[in-house]
């Protein structure tokens, strides 16, 4: 309608020409927003048609003579959009996804988030060029792996580039516009609710597909008594077996489900399990079952076609795996399965299949509704429940959503269909509660890595790095929390102005008591204010007691004291240099010599705060050394000389000044915060005076001692209630502020503390090593660097070193059997690696981090016997993994080591572990791994 009656720019005119069909308002409005120089979110359920504002965009960027990049979450989608757009713009668009390099100066730059996001801490000046980015996916800001990602992304995106962010339907989509609007450049938000398609839901119980909302969103049949029967006789400790038994063969088996679809014309349909083996059982049992889903000659031919030219691309041993296997005779069967473990290749072929309408069932775990472009006329979500890891619960209304979303081919089908069957598990409110729930909102998974903080440090403090935190969305969604209480706080007052007024003593008692009201709503900010203020300077004042030198740890100064020998300088808080005389055989940490002449008792480790390191004892008399408890002056046992003598000895021993140290890195700190303590003091002072004044006025004021309340008691009370209610609010949002700002503050220092220990900051400067662990972008990236550092990969062979790399790519927490085994100097590295880990560990816990996850202790042997040439199927013999497991991880293997290579070969292009990489990484690459990297970049074979 839009395009009919509003005259339309030139170039959405040019553009439209390209596309078939007629553009939707919601699209017209976001390419004239983005024509008017405005960024643009598009909130859209799926198959709405959000990627033609992306392609929109697109267009006019390179028709403007400018520069634009597309984002995608993962690489096979990027590889995907990398073959449409070469299709339409040719030589003028690259692809970046780390495996793949294909023109990277182009134009046109399809690539990964994590590769933009590796650019922007690494290479920013190479978007200078750029005009627009586009965000496909963008509500993957939730998801715990890839979403910090995204959020980097778009905080440190330079201001001038146009954004185009593409997100499925949210509740909080206004929310993270508003994020974007304040971290990057104001952003506008385009709401789209309606889908393409219409829904309809349906129960499958007693054999039958019943009705339950129609695709107009009415509700006409309910089943409330049904369903949730076996937790119903759990709860009252009645099921038996054999009640357990009936109740589960209750359950109607998909075959039946596929039956009545395909009776009704329902097909093609995606049937959502949660479980690989079930998805694979389902199949299989459909298949036995003799359902026949492919009814024609020609279909069957062309499925032959098809699976034949996939086969072709495999090696011969390659088709004889058994997934491989399956998945042909389930596919002559128009039936198939989909998940995770599944062969890349296979994935495509299912995809394939069912895109053309040449498979009418596919099983699939949840991942398919992530990403990939595979709409069908009807969704089977097979279970309502999941196990997240911790705990086996109901679906959430997103996780329905995202799963219903794949319902309803646009342009073929007048709507799509939800089937939900029957439990004795859920009952049929528990089915209706999550599918018409109000969906939940978006949260941040932000969460800070090691090279992130160090490509942005800027000594000593890093506040860069602090400015990330505070522009993150995590942190903004606190802050929605802190304007929620603000908010509270201000409704909550003039709820008390609204509240009626009445003085029974002749004087005006509205304005009275609105004044009397006034003065103490400004006594509590006043007061709120002082808080805050006394906060800010007890912060302020924290840092005077940091040395300007690394203070030894509690288990080190354990270690020390335990083989340290009388007559060792020690260095503490109070004494400044004492001599260490002896460990007591009960109570206190250490027995010390003091320049007064006393044998004093230190309690506590924190005391010392500098051991120096080779540096030789004094001697001291054994008198001295033999002490057995404190002594307020030794002279009695030593001669005045002796004494002396043995400090002259310390001071012969050219000992750091630390005092003095310490006084000038106080006075210049001091000096640094001579301002803004002052500015502080001024306004405490101020405010102070202020709650002294208001305190005296509000004792004074006539309404405090007034002697007739009881009339008005009611109004009173309700008044006093709701002045509680606000100080509790002012209270809360005080706490709220300062936990943030502490969290903060810890989070920072943590981090600092971690990377000084392991030597990558000094003194709150990068070293050396600080470059290695920035230009590694992984969990274990510290670790890794650890590894490399300490000589790990030292006389490996290429097949051993690819085999250790390995150990950080598997990512699943699943049981498996391993019967593969491994040589005894990897075996030994093993150990060493655990030594290792449990250091970085135990060193990210004691500062409150939890960052690295370590190896894999039950991957191993697969990644070296592939570099030795076997193949899928002798490794898969041998450990209890899925092909696509084996896939996932050797291509993560590869994108490990290609970091690691791109490293060295940038800081130490001789290193000879460059060249080791290098050659592991040729034999890794091969058959059905190489070909795996390539899916999405070439047109699937048989189409």
């Amino acid at each position: 309608m839009m395009a009919e009656t509003v005259s339309l720019p030139e170039s959405i005119e040019q553009f439209m020409t390209f596309y078939p069909f007629q553009f939707d308002p919601f699209q017209l409005q976001a390419m004239l927003a983005f024509l008017e120089g405005r960024s643009v979110m598009v909130a859209a359920p799926t198959g709405t048609g959000k990627t033609v504002v992306a392609e929109f965009g697109v267009y006019e960027t390179f028709r403007r003579g400018a520069r634009v990049m597309y984002t995608t979450p993962i690489k096979a989608l990027s590889n995907q959009k990398f073959r449409d757009l070469r299709a339409i713009y040719g030589e003028n668009v690259g692809l970046l996804t780390g495996d793949v390099t294909e023109n990277p100066r182009a134009p046109i730059l399809v690539m990964t988030t994590e590769v933009l996001r590796n650019m922007l801490l690494q290479t920013p000046w190479e978007l200078e060029s750029v005009e627009c980015v586009i965000f496909d996916e963008i509500h993957y800001l939730a998801d715990p792996e890839r979403g910090t990602t995204w959020e980097e992304s778009i905080i440190l995106c330079p201001e001038h580039i146009q954004l185009i962010c593409l997100s499925a339907t949210v509740s909080n989509a206004q929310e993270i516009a508003d994020w974007i609007s304040r971290t990057h450049r104001p952003i506008e938000l385009i709401v789209h609710t309606e889908r393409a398609v219409p829904l309809a839901l349906w129960y499958f119980y007693d054999k039958k597909l019943r009705l339950v909302i129609d695709h107009h969103g009415r509700q006409v049949a309910d089943y409330s008594n049904v369903g949730g029967e076996i937790r119903a006789l759990m709860s009252r400790g009645g099921l038996t077996a054999e009640r357990r038994r009936e109740a589960e063969e209750a359950e109607p088996p998909p075959w039946e489900i596929i039956q009545a679809l395909a009776a009704e014309h329902m097909l093609p349909a995606i049937y959502f399990l949660f479980n690989r083996r079930d998805c694979e059982d389902y199949a299989t049992r459909l298949a036995m079952m003799r359902v026949n889903l492919v009814r024609d000659r020609t279909t069957r031919q062309r499925i032959t076609q098809v699976v034949e030219s996939f086969l072709a691309s495999l090696r011969p041993e390659d088709r004889e795996l058994g997934q491989v296997q399956t998945i042909v005779q389930l596919a002559n069967k128009g039936i198939g399965f989909h998940h995770a473990g599944l062969l890349p290749v296979l994935k495509q072929l299912v995809e394939v299949l069912f895109t053309e309408g040449l498979m009418k069932v596919v099983f699939a775990t949840e991942t398919l509704a992530l990403g990939v472009n595979m709409p069908a006329r009807t969704v089977v979500i097979g279970r309502m429940t999941k196990w997240d890891g911790r705990r086996r619960r109901l679906l959430t209304p997103n996780e329905f959503q995202q799963m219903a979303g794949r319902a309803g081919r646009r342009g073929i089908d007048e709507r799509g269909n939800i089937i939900v069957p029957y439990s004795p598990w859920i009952t049929f409110k528990e089915v209706l509660a999550v599918a018409t729930g109000e969906l939940e909102p978006v949260r941040s998974a932000f969460t800070i890595r090691y090279n992130t903080v160090l490509n942005l440090w800027d000594p000593p403090r890093g506040d860069r790095v602090r400015q990330l935190f505070q522009e993150s969305l995590a942190q903004y969604q606190a802050a929605q929390r802190v304007r929620m209480l603000e908010e509270e706080i201000l409704e909550i007052g003039r709820e008390i102005e609204a509240i009626p007024r009445g003085c029974l003593i002749g004087l005006d008692g509205d304005e009275l008591l609105y004044d009397y009201r006034n003065v103490v709503a400004q006594l509590n900010h006043a007061k709120s204010q002082e808080r805050h203020l006394e906060h800010d300077l007890a912060q302020l004042m924290a840092d005077l007691d940091d040395r300007p030198w690394a203070v030894p740890a509690r288990p080190v100064l354990r270690r020390l004291i335990r083989e340290m020998a009388p007559g060792t300088p020690l260095h503490t808080r109070e004494r400044g240099w004492v001599l260490f005389l002896n460990r007591l055989p009960y109570g206190g940490i250490a027995l010390v010599l003091t320049r007064e002449g006393a044998a004093e008792l230190l309690t506590e480790y924190r005391q010392i705060d500098y051991v120096p390191h080779d540096i030789e004892p004094v001697p001291v008399p054994e008198a001295l050394a033999q002490l057995s408890e404190p002594v307020s002056d030794v002279r009695g046992m030593v001669s005045d000389e002796a004494l002396a003598a043995i400090w002259h000895a310390v001071d012969q021993r050219e000992l750091p000044n630390l005092d003095a140290m310490l006084a000038e890195y106080r006075r210049q700190l001091e000096e640094r915060m001579a301002p803004e303590r002052r500015r502080l003091e001024e306004r405490l002072s101020a405010v102070r005076q202020a709650v002294h004044e208001l305190t005296q006025q509000r004792f004074q004021h006539l309404c405090h001692a007034c002697h007739r309340r009881k009339e008005h008691q009611r109004n009173l009370q309700r008044i006093a209630r709701l002045e509680q209610e606000r100080a509790e609010r002012e209270t809360q949002l005080g706490r709220e502020i300062a936990a943030e700002e502490r969290r903060i503050r810890e989070l920072l220092r943590g981090i600092r503390n971690v990377l000084e220990y392991f030597g990558y900051l000094h003194r709150g400067y990068p070293t050396n090593k600080a470059d290695t662990l920035a230009d590694i972008f992984d969990t274990n990236g510290l670790i890794l660097c650890e590894m490399i550092d300490r000589d790990f990969f030292k006389g490996l062979d290429p097949p051993d070193i690819a085999e250790v790399f390995s150990w950080f790519a598997f990512d699943r927490e699943a049981r498996f059997a391993n019967h593969f085994t491994l040589p005894t100097k990897l075996v030994l590295l093993r150990r060493r690696l655990e030594s290792l880990e449990q250091e970085v560990f135990e060193i990210e816990r004691r500062n409150g981090l939890a960052l690295s996850t370590g190896h894999h202790e039950g991957f191993y042997g697969a990644m070296r016997a592939w570099c030795n040439g076997a193949t899928m199927a002798e490794l898969i013999e041998l450990i209890e993994l899925s092909e696509g497991d084996l896939v996932l991880t050797f291509n993560k293997t590869l994108d490990l080591m290609r970091q690691v290579r791109e490293m060295l070969e940038k800081l130490y292009p001789d290193h000879p572990l460059r060249w080791s990489i290098a050659a592991a990484e040729a034999l890794a690459r091969r058959d059905i791994i190489e070909q795996s990297l390539m899916i999405g970049l070439l047109p699937p074979v048989g189409t």
